[in-house]
């Protein structure tokens, strides 16, 4: 095998951009990198918003190059929760208190979650920059877009694996692909067959776009929004049954006032709300005017019940852009094991992030167990390299890849177990709960108080923690600033003032 080490990433996304960059970067003269991101959107495409990054996420974009803090929101690592036939105060506000902040605690000496939230834009745009520099490191890194890859295969001499498009095309061959194209990955099946596919959560999220709430929503909105993120639980059309309003900004730049504003609604099927709003085919964000209406009135609908004041339906009116968003999940990784592919475990590839282990948005680890994936990978590699002398052969590229594999997929079980838990509770109290029932903390237990035991101590410490950070930030207002801008005089005459319920 010659001394360039060809490492053929499929997927440009946060994940594959990371370890394009941190390959590039860390490799020596003697074990050089030749690298290939072959990502199948096309360049400089909306991408939405990001998440809220862990501690090791943050340190693995660091590594690759980025300066974190320009992808961050100030200030968004903040949430307040509301039930909608109270909205005085918030039942629940993750926000860590100065009061705590004052005495030198600091929150990441506490909890690894709530984290400032990014713009996944630029972090793929900061990443682009890191990967292609020619400054430091040795090799070199090409990102193609428009790319729609469809398999990978052995080479016949066995020294390589090739990557094709869909009509049969050469992408190129390589000593080792990886698949970081997320869930909908078609490089999946050449490690797991299709019995080990995701599987629908029950979930879909509806999702509208507002460029600026500060010109179209209520006031008391926005100023609980603020720079972060809000809740609002509520009955159903029905009465029974349990919507949740959710808003989140999600641009890095504060004068950038782009704001998520979202429905998780429960189905049987993922394509039953694109069917019923005419959007089967479509992926991604959309500005579609005949499609945004139709997605609005449909949320619109959702939050008909006299209890939900209008102010929260002119929220989804002013949308702009639209998504539908069915959410899936891999089984666990004894279930992908069992239905490996057979004679793949010699094959120079492997997944990283959703590819491999796709886990829900209410997991709080995607994004930063796919990032995590990246920057392993990236220190597997390079110690292969090292300890081969800058050469290796594909047994040996094969054999690191599946301890990689083991290890991601392992660490993605916990969380996922959980996330079923939680799901069932969710449906549960979308379906059958009295808005009077319902409390933020058992939908983040994902069990109801009376059915909870004192010696579940677990469950005990986190109620605990909510209630006591909830109180701090009582003292302090929530945190809560007055409006950055006033909504326009139609907007404030349509809504209803949340004092009067």
């Amino acid at each position: 095998m010659r001394n360039m080490m060809r490492v053929g990433i499929v997927g440009g996304g946060p994940a594959g951009l990371t370890l394009a960059a941190t390959l590039r970067r860390e490799a020596t003269k003697a074990a050089p990198f030749e690298i290939t991101v072959l990502e199948r959107g096309s360049a400089g495409r909306d991408q939405g918003n990001g998440w809220d990054l862990s501690k090791t996420a943050q340190e693995a974009l660091a590594r690759a190059g980025v300066d974190v803090p320009a992808v961050q929101r100030r200030g968004s690592d903040t949430a307040r929760l509301f039930n909608v036939t109270d909205t005085a105060r918030p039942d629940v506000c993750m926000r860590w208190p100065n009061s705590l902040a004052k005495l030198g605690l600091k929150k990441d000496q506490v909890l690894e979650m709530l984290n400032q939230e990014t713009s996944r834009n630029e972090i793929i745009r900061r990443l682009i920059a890191a990967a292609t520099h020619s400054d430091g490191g040795s090799g070199s890194v090409t990102v193609r877009h428009d790319c729609n890859v469809s398999t990978a295969r052995r080479t016949n001499d066995g020294r390589g694996v090739e990557i094709l498009g869909r009509n049969g095309d050469s992408y190129g061959t390589y000593d080792v692909v990886v698949d970081a194209s997320g869930i909908a990955s078609r490089l999946r099946h050449c490690r797991f067959s299709e019995a080990a596919d995701a599987f629908y959560t029950g979930r879909t999220i509806v999702q509208g776009i507002v460029s600026s709430p500060e010109k179209s929503w209520h006031p008391w909105l926005t100023s609980r929004l603020g720079e972060g993120s809000m809740a609002v639980a509520g009955p159903a059309p029905s009465g029974t049954g349990i919507e949740q309003w959710m808003a989140q900004r999600y641009g890095a730049a504060l004068e950038d006032q782009h704001t998520n504003i979202n429905l998780w609604c429960f189905t049987e099927g993922p394509n039953d709300i694109p069917s019923l709003l005419k959007l089967e085919g479509l992926h991604g964000i959309t500005s579609d005017k005949d499609a945004v209406k139709a997605t609005m009135d449909y949320c619109v609908q959702r939050l008909s019940h006299e209890d939900w004041p209008e102010m929260y339906r002119d929220a989804f009116r002013a949308a702009e852009s639209i998504r539908v968003l069915p959410v899936f999940m891999h089984p666990m990784a004894e279930v992908a094991y069992a239905h490996a592919v057979p004679d793949s475990e010699d094959l120079s590839v492997i997944g990283i992030g959703d590819a491999l282990h796709a886990l829900p948005p209410w997991s709080g680890t995607s994004g930063n167990y796919a990032l995590t994936d990246a920057t392993e990978l990236a220190t597997a590699l390079l110690k292969l390299r090292e300890g081969t002398e800058g050469t290796c052969t594909q047994e040996q590229i094969a054999a690191v890849l599946r301890e990689q594999e083991a290890a991601f997929l392992k660490r993605a079980d916990g969380p996922r177990e959980r996330c079923m838990q939680v799901s069932k509770f969710a449906e549960r109290a979308a379906k059958t709960l009295n808005i009077r029932d319902f409390s933020f903390e058992d939908s983040f237990l994902g069990t109801e108080a009376k059915d909870r035991s004192w010696s579940d101590l677990e469950s005990v410490c986190i109620v605990g923690f909510f209630r006591v950070i909830t109180f701090l930030n009582w003292l302090e207002s929530y945190g809560i600033q007055p409006p950055k801008h006033e909504a326009s005089a139609a907007a404030r005459a349509a809504a209803e003032e949340p004092a009067a319920q």
